[in-house]
């Protein structure tokens, strides 16, 4: 139901820069990266599915580049019987990630976490610590990612080239590999990984699934003080997803804070309304980190359902206007027995102060029956969201959601007014 994500902006499409960028990204696709174990970075000595390796990423200059990465197979991956895969993407001050590899591992996925910011791991031997202090710039790699300091200038010369070169690079190494079943592997980021990822499933159409946590695109109409940043040109007319969003058919859902210091929930709403296949679950007070974002239980479930394995998460089916409140309809998987309805809101708009938003959202809790529920929209609301909030019963205290996007008053405007 496309009216649970509704916004007032839309996808442009392409231009000739988006162009320029397929072709090269094409050609990525069409390479075959050269992998090669390193042994002794193989992060637990203990748990031998997770492995460290090095591929060759894209030239620079003529100088071929080694991109380092953690690498892992469950242990009932077989070319008879192959297992789905994740490609996992970090964020700023992050780095590749053998927990994050070991956890998609552990629900029966293959997985690769790669370095996309130039770096390498400095630790002793046969050890592993994700401390950032383990982790310096290796000359062999990549140019070090630099944010969009390289904007404008050609895209060989720019590190989020190299970056986004990486997904599509990493993606072919799980698909070439006989344990992976490649019509099974999914894509996800955090922060500016989300950037990223949001950016690669534009150019890399070989992924079924895909779910950028926090930073995604319409970047520049985030209300955030980093969103304004991506207003300047060679960033948002290059780089920002929303120019081809509406270009990615497979399932892509976004997930995002209703208070992210960095990109707002109405950026986030605009990709889930511009995605033909797009959906969206908005975390009430959700912190923003590498830990938090790449252990979401809806987006494992999400990961699991695209791929026929595993739980679902909580549909909201349908939603309309009913005088001064909505109506919602619900299904709940199996595992949830029942769920509540909120209604979260602001008398403001999404205003920041610095990276914090200046008015707190408020809260109301509705009844939800029977797949249905009816929640109330306040006179005083100049900004809302609905949820349907449930526990997995074996997961007592820890509830999943299913969201609307965000609503102003102009849009919500634009939902269908219910007929008795």
């Amino acid at each position: 139901m496309k009216n649970l994500y509704v916004s007032a902006h839309r996808s442009p499409g392409g231009n000739e820069k988006t162009e320029e960028l397929k072709a090269l990204f094409d050609g990525v696709k069409a390479t075959s990266p050269r992998v090669r174990a390193c042994p002794a970075q193989d992060p637990f000595p203990d748990d031998p599915r997770v492995r460290a390796i090095r591929f060759t990423g894209l030239p620079e200059g003529g100088r071929e580049t080694q991109v380092f990465a953690y690498i892992g197979f469950p242990e009932n991956a077989d070319p008879s019987s192959p297992v789905p895969g994740m490609v996992l993407v970090h964020g700023g001050a992050g780095h590749a990630y053998a927990e994050w590899v070991q956890y998609w591992v552990n629900h029966g996925f293959a997985a690769v976490s790669f370095d996309g910011f130039g770096q390498s791991y400095t630790g002793a031997d046969h050890t592993y610590d994700a401390s950032i202090d383990f982790w310096q710039y290796d000359p062999a790699s990549q140019p070090p990612m630099d944010g969009f300091a390289s904007a404008g200038k050609p895209f060989a010369e720019q590190g989020f080239t190299y970056y986004v070169a990486d997904v599509l690079l990493a993606n072919t190494i799980l698909r070439s590999d006989p344990r992976v079943d490649h019509d099974r592997i999914g894509l996800t980021g955090i922060s500016w990984g989300g950037l990223a990822s949001s950016a690669a499933l534009c150019y890399d159409d070989r992924f079924a699934f895909a779910a950028p946590v926090y930073c995604s695109g319409f970047q520049d109409v985030s209300c955030t003080v980093w969103g304004a940043g991506f207003a300047g040109a060679g960033i948002t007319d290059v780089w920002d997803a929303k120019l081809l969003l509406d270009r990615v058919t497979i399932p892509v859902c976004f997930f995002n804070s209703d208070c992210d210091p960095f990109t707002d929930a109405n950026a986030t709403t605009a990709c889930a309304a511009n995605a033909p296949n797009g959906s969206l679950t908005i975390l009430h007070g959700f912190t923003h980190g590498q830990i938090e974002g790449a252990a979401i239980p809806e987006l494992l479930r999400f990961a699991q359902e695209q791929t026929g394995q595993g739980m679902r998460n909580i549909r909201i089916d349908a939603l309309c206007s009913d005088g001064d409140g909505a109506a919602l309809a619900f299904s709940l998987p199996a595992d949830v027995p029942s769920a509540e309805a909120l209604v979260y809101y602001k008398t403001e708009g999404l205003v920041y102060e610095d990276k914090y938003l200046r008015e707190p959202w408020r809260c109301i809790t509705a009844e939800a029956s029977g797949g249905k529920a009816r929640l109330p929209v306040p006179p005083e609301a100049a900004v809302f969201y609905f949820s349907i909030e449930g526990e997995p019963a074996d997961a007592p205290g820890q509830p999943i959601h299913a969201t609307t996007g965000v609503f102003s008053r102009e849009t919500w405007r634009r939902i269908k007014i219910k007929k008795e």
